[in-house]
C-alpha cells in the first residue's frame, strides 16, 4: 500500500466546498491556501472523483501538481456524486484510516477520526442527490452516496468530537437560498430524512462546529444541541461561486 503522509498538527488549514471536477478551481483554492500559508486542505465533498477516466485522471492531476507546487496535502470527503464504485476499491490505510487516491490527495472515509492540537476531527461525507431522476444509476449516481446505519454506528463510537467535516448539513439549520420545486417531492424528502440521519450523529457528538458543502451557498448558523448548547455549522459555496466563498481559513 502506498504509503500515506498524513498531515501533523498544521498550524493553517483551508476548507473548500464543492470543485466538481473543475481544475480551474482546485488551482485557484491551492494558490489562496499557499498564500496564507496552509499546509493543508480539507475539501467538503463533490471533489470530483469522478467514473473512472482520462476526464478524471486529468482533473486528478492538475490538482495533484498544484499540490506538489504548493507543498499542500489534500483531505477530502465524499459528496453524493463521487464514484464510489471505483472509490471503495481503494484500501484503507490501517495506520491512518485514510484512502489514498493519488500523491498528497487523501479521501478521509464516514466515521473517520484524526487529532490536531489535542482536538478531535471527525469525517462523515454522503448527501442524497435531489437530481438523480436526471441521472444514470452506478454512472452518474451512486446508491451508495447516502449515510448507512454502519456508517453513523462508527461515527459515534468514539463520542465527542470537535468539529466535523461533512458534505450535507444536519437537520434544525437554516440554508438560505433554498427554493421549492425545484427538485422531485420524494427525492427532497430522501433529502431532509438524510439530514435528520446526520442531525441525530451531531446530537450525539455534539461537536463545536461543523463544516460542510453540498447546498452551493456560504452561510453560518447555530444548530441547538439538547440539553443546551450549540454546533456551529458553516457552509461554503461552490466552485460557481466568487472564489471567496469557496472556501475559509482556520488558524490554530
Amino acid at each position: 500500500m502506498t504509503e500515506i503522509n498524513f498531515p501533523n498538527n498544521p498550524k493553517t488549514v483551508v476548507l473548500a466546498g464543492d470543485w466538481h471536477g473543475n481544475g480551474h478551481r482546485a488551482e485557484a483554492v491551492i494558490a489562496e491556501a499557499a498564500n496564507r500559508g496552509a499546509d493543508t486542505i480539507i475539501h467538503l465533498g463533490d471533489f470530483g472523483y469522478w467514473t473512472p477516466g482520462l476526464s478524471t485522471d486529468m482533473y486528478l492531476k492538475r490538482v495533484r501538481l498544484a499540490l506538489e507546487k504548493a507543498g499542500i496535502t489534500l483531505l477530502w470527503v465524499d459528496g453524493n456524486h463521487e464514484c464510489f464504485t471505483a472509490l471503495y476499491n481503494q484500501p484503507i490505510d490501517p495506520e491512518t484510516g485514510a484512502r489514498y487516491i493519488r500523491k498528497n490527495i487523501y479521501h478521509l472515509p464516514r466515521g473517520m477520526r484524526w487529532k490536531w492540537h489535542g482536538k478531535t476531527w471527525l469525517a462523515l461525507g454522503g448527501a442524497v442527490s435531489v437530481d438523480r431522476h436526471m441521472r444514470q444509476e452506478n454512472r452518474s449516481w451512486w446508491p451508495e452516496e447516502v449515510l448507512t446505519s454502519a456508517d453513523t454506528d462508527l461515527a459515534v463510537q468514539g463520542g465527542k468530537a470537535d468539529f466535523m467535516v461533512t458534505h450535507d448539513a444536519p437537520d434544525k439549520v437554516f440554508i438560505p437560498g433554498l427554493q421549492s420545486g425545484m427538485f422531485p417531492p420524494d427525492l427532497i424528502y430522501k433529502s431532509e430524512l438524510h439530514r435528520a440521519v446526520l442531525g441525530d450523529v451531531v446530537d450525539q457528538v455534539r461537536p463545536d462546529v461543523l463544516f460542510h458543502g453540498h447546498y452551493h451557498v456560504r452561510y453560518t448558523d447555530e444548530r441547538p444541541l439538547p440539553g443546551g448548547g450549540v454546533t456551529r455549522i458553516i457552509g461554503l459555496a461552490d466552485d460557481g461561486s466568487h472564489l471567496l466563498d469557496n472556501f475559509m481559513v482556520l488558524n490554530f
